[in-house]
């Protein structure tokens, strides 16, 4: 077996390129890192284009990657290219996932969709997806100016979700072309809109949630079929994006 000792080798400074988001998503790549991140993508059928293991887990790689040579790292270099606090010794790099030109449906009538517009930040995604895949949703569908959904923040606020639920990258115009020629409500929160839980919403149906700052474009409020809003007693003016879109989609996984 042998072990890498030096961070100024070719491989190392390959590996090292890839922990950078931008650079492994020019090469349609993705660098997992962690016992845990990397098993649940394992558990589901992905298989490493390569795999990288600190000298005392070697073992890890002969159970959970037999016939993958890995690439072994000593405990110092692997430290040095890791982009954890505490590194566990185990990263894996797999191939992006093919975005898909069609929508997901579970084909029984009961779909439900929930698109974010402009959301920005990781962990508010990580758990949107998180919650998707709690709640039976059909799919995730994020516009083009959302956050990478492959973002190393993302995939670790979701718990391995990422793996379970599609995630899909679609304009709004892809979306209404879609959701209205399919007979799928459209919903947008507005203060203006009829309570949350006032027994009005049916399936299928999408719910757009939008900007952490600005909320969503007029124009995507504009052509939603119906307004809801989320009843508040307190004295807070607004919900957290994930916070709202996991209270919405509680209320629509009770109709699943």
């Amino acid at each position: 077996m042998q072990v890498i000792t030096s961070k100024d080798n070719p491989n190392v400074k390959r590996i090292s390129k890839l922990t950078r988001r931008d650079q492994a998503k020019k090469e349609g790549l993705i660098y997992l890192e962690g016992t845990r991140l990397c098993e649940e993508a394992l558990s589901r059928g992905l298989t490493p284009v390569e795999v990288i293991v600190s000298e005392s887990r070697t073992g890890w790689a002969a159970s959970f990657t037999p016939g993958i040579e890995p690439l072994v790292l000593s405990e110092n270099v692997f430290t040095k290219i890791s982009q954890t606090v505490n590194p566990q010794g185990v990263a894996i790099v797999i191939k992006e996932p093919e975005s898909s030109d069609d929508f997901p449906s579970k084909g029984d009538g009961k779909d439900v969709y929930v698109v974010l517009e402009n959301t920005q930040d990781p962990g508010n995604l990580g758990t949107i997806i998180r919650m998707a895949d709690a709640f039976g949703l059909t799919a995730v569908i994020v516009s083009p100016t959302t956050c990478d959904p492959y973002n190393d923040k993302v995939i670790r606020a979701t718990m391995g979700s990422i793996w379970h639920i599609p995630v899909v990258r679609k304009t709004m115009d892809e979306c209404f072309a879609f959701f209205n020629g399919n007979g799928i409500e459209t919903v947008a929160t507005h203060l203006k809109g009829n309570d949350l839980g006032s027994g009005d919403l049916k399936l299928p149906c999408a719910y757009f949630i939008g900007n952490e700052g600005d909320g969503l474009t007029d124009a995507t409020t504009g052509k939603c079929g119906k307004l809801i809003r989320i009843p508040m007693k307190g004295r807070a003016e607004s919900l957290n994006a994930a916070v709202a879109a996991s209270v919405i989609g509680y209320e629509l996984s009770k109709l699943i």
